[in-house]
């Protein structure tokens, strides 16, 4: 099988992948457990918004990979951090933005 053929079958997996080392980049990279919460909330908030614009328009599996493979790049990399906490904010901001979307505070 060529690269180019193995990327366009497997393109979610070798994009959640790189998702995954670029949410432990990030995570490293923060030095503060505040940063940590901050940075790990607005991924959720723009996961959601995300979400609530392709809802209905593309399949929603290789999103699904690609965001759980940033959100676990991330946990492993947040040292400073609890985990549990990171991983509930993450879900609060996608929760958070996909109500404050559906209400129509938000347009797309």
């Amino acid at each position: 099988m060529a690269a180019g053929e193995f990327l366009w079958k497997n393109w979610a997996e070798v994009v959640a992948f790189m998702f995954l080392i670029i949410g432990f980049l990030v995570a490293i990279s923060l030095e503060s457990a505040a940063f940590v919460y901050i940075v790990i909330f607005l991924s959720g908030v723009l996961a959601g918004r995300y979400y609530f614009s392709k809802i209905r328009k593309q399949p929603l599996f290789p999103f699904f990979l690609i965001i759980i493979g940033l959100l676990i790049g991330y946990v492993i990399g947040s040292f400073n951090a609890n985990r549990v906490i990171v991983v509930l904010l993450f879900f609060s901001g996608w929760v958070a933005s996909h109500y404050i979307h559906k209400k129509g505070y938000i347009r797309i």
